[in-house]
């Protein structure tokens, strides 16, 4: 019998954080869209918007947030899907090959 994988929590995660990513970013791009077409009636009647406002003023600062939260989730991604991947052993025996990297 197989013993039971385990998932990279990493992965979980990344999804819900670039989901947010992706919708405050769309969110900023139209808000500084609606900025740039200042004279159009229907970009000033949104623009007032409390979404907005919030992100004109604190904006910037959740997107690096975000891009710093999915940079370090990634990097975590990486570093331990060998780790997660790798099946778990119930043997200890010596006869085993030491891993190697590719190309040796």
């Amino acid at each position: 019998m197989s013993a039971k994988k385990w998932k990279n929590p990493f992965y979980t995660l990344l999804i819900p954080v670039g989901m947010v990513f992706v919708v405050t970013v769309f969110a900023y791009g139209f808000m500084a869209f609606l900025a740039v077409n200042g004279t159009n009636i229907e970009a000033t009647s949104q623009a007032d918007h409390p979404l907005f406002a919030w992100l004109d003023k604190h904006g910037t600062q959740l997107l690096l947030w975000e891009l710093a939260i999915l940079g370090v989730l990634t990097i975590g991604a990486i570093s331990t899907d060998s780790w997660w991947m790798s099946e778990p052993s119930n043997t200890n025996s010596s006869d085993e090959s030491p891993e190697r990297p590719f190309g040796s």
